[in-house]
């Protein structure tokens, strides 16, 4: 399905009667090193440290293949957002969602390696509550996109935030970042200025109303299909 290009922000009247979808943002971890009893095994650590630091800084190739260079836009983007446990209008505690798209119809632009032919992006959040207002908060969000041919590294896009939107049937969509969001691409197609043009855009097959109908029921809404949308990493 090809995207809609008439998106417009959702105005304040409905944004509380839409379920965010797409928060989704990879969580990190945290671990504290444990102190060494000897001067051997702590030289042994911060050479180990500094290694791997300089060949993240410096990627060339990795697992997954060579780093692309230069940028990717893929026009249809398709895919499902999964709440566990569903999204209701009486919370009942913490939610995980979880995002599974695929990306098709994509170009490259400045790019010398292997033509993308689509790409499979993923990505969940771990929130406090399973409400629906409370998903309405831009948060960053982090996704991680696997390229096809495999010949290629994957990327991992982190926008600062995201906005709310709509496309000409009311349909509910979500665009990356939001207006005062900042952007940035890790691996394959970071541009030159480590993706700080990257976009994404994505459409719902529901409209606010049918959002919150869903959340007004007993079961809940635990699934949001991603009808179409767009990406460029750049």
């Amino acid at each position: 399905m090809t995207p809609s290009l008439a998106h417009r922000p959702l105005s304040r009247s409905l944004a509380f009667a839409v379920p965010l979808a797409l928060v989704v943002v990879l969580s990190g971890c945290s671990s504290k090193a444990s102190t060494s009893s000897t001067s051997t095994t702590r030289a042994a650590t911060t050479t180990t440290s500094t290694t791997s630091a300089a060949a993240a800084a410096t990627p060339t190739t990795a697992a997954g293949g060579a780093v692309a260079v230069g940028s990717v836009t893929c026009t249809n983007v398709t895919g499902t957002i999964t709440f566990t446990p569903p999204l209701s209008n009486t919370p009942t505690g913490p939610e995980t969602t979880r995002l599974a798209l695929t990306a098709t119809g994509c170009t490259t632009a400045g790019s010398s390696g292997t033509q993308v032919t689509s790409g499979t992006a993923t990505a969940t959040i771990q929130s406090s509550t399973n409400g629906c207002v409370s998903l309405l908060s831009s948060k960053p969000v982090a996704v991680a996109v696997a390229w096809s041919p495999s010949s290629i590294h994957a990327s991992v896009a982190s926008f600062g935030g995201y906005a709310i939107v709509t496309d000409a049937a009311q349909h509910t969509g979500f665009g990356l970042p939001n207006a005062k969001g900042s952007v940035s691409v890790a691996g394959s197609f970071a541009g030159t200025d480590n993706g700080a043009k990257s976009t994404a855009s994505t459409d719902s097959n529901l409209t606010s109303v049918q959002l919150l109908t869903a959340c007004g029921t007993a079961a809940g809404l635990q699934e949001l299909a991603i009808a179409s949308g767009t990406v460029t990493f750049s």
